[in-house]
């Protein structure tokens, strides 16, 4: 039986793929000496991020992609470790 890939499935791939992509042209970047080659990679970077982000937009309107709610300070109990 030939299981079909949906799009969530795909979205969640592509989502992958850019992040170590975007990891990639990072390390490139701090490990380039010539200027315009680091700018080049920095360029890619940066693209590769706005890249993310709309694949995450995306993900996220369809919930495919949920982000934790971040909660108030007040409501945070600290650990023991955290307490000092």
């Amino acid at each position: 039986m030939q299981q079909q890939l949906t799009d969530k499935d795909i979205a969640g791939d592509v989502l992958t793929g850019v992040k170590y992509m975007a990891q990639g042209y990072m390390m490139a970047v701090m490990e380039s000496s010539d200027q315009t080659l680091r700018q080049t990679f920095k360029d890619f970077h940066d693209q590769c991020l706005n890249d993310q982000y709309r694949i995450f937009q995306v993900m996220n309107q369809h919930g495919w992609y949920k982000v934790p709610m971040i909660l108030d300070e007040a409501q945070v109990q600290p650990t023991p470790a955290q307490r000092f």
